[in-house]
């Protein structure tokens, strides 16, 4: 018995990865395996690292779902405490995107320390990141309740039911 919990620390402490590691993994995945994790984990540490990137990729919502739908309304809420004082020499201007300084800041050590002074409000989302998330999430939003109202179920003429997508197609499975 005592061996059978022992071995299962160390097989659950093998599987958790770090956030460079994790970083990494999710970096190798294609986008359709990345938006079908988005949609599934509820790891906020994970699902940070895959909402950076998707920005990165350029990919913002896809089929009614959207970066920051879960993560965006921390933004501006002190979920963190942060100290005066920071130890590390990056700051917003040193990246390209949001995205890029929101990844760095989670492989190295955020949402809980913020080495680098990226997160001085404590939301645990850094420089401009939870802004963007928030114009995003919020057009996303819009977007996909303007989509669901609008959609009309129609009668086949043997009668089955479909909806039309937005490229003139009949989804057959959508009412």
């Amino acid at each position: 018995m005592k061996k059978t919990i022992i071995a299962t620390l160390l097989v659950a402490g093998c599987s958790t990865l770090s956030a460079p590691m994790a970083a990494k993994r999710f970096e190798a995945m294609t986008t359709s395996h990345l938006w079908s994790l988005h949609y599934t984990t509820s790891a906020p540490l994970e699902m940070g690292l895959i909402e950076t990137e998707l920005a990165l990729r350029g990919e913002t919502n896809t089929y009614g779902d959207f970066i920051g739908r879960k993560t965006g309304g921390a933004y501006r809420q002190q979920l963190y405490d942060r100290e005066a004082g920071k130890v590390g020499d990056m700051n917003c201007s040193d990246f390209p995107s949001a995205a890029a300084a929101q990844k760095f800041f989670l492989t190295s050590g955020g949402p809980r320390k913020d080495r680098h002074g990226l997160d001085g409000d404590g939301d645990g989302l850094a420089c401009e990141w939870g802004g963007y998330l928030k114009r995003v999430a919020s057009k996303g939003a819009k977007r996909f309740r303007s989509t669901r109202s609008r959609s009309r179920c129609y009668v086949g003429p043997r009668g089955g039911t479909y909806t039309v997508t937005a490229s003139g197609r009949k989804n057959y499975g959508g009412c």
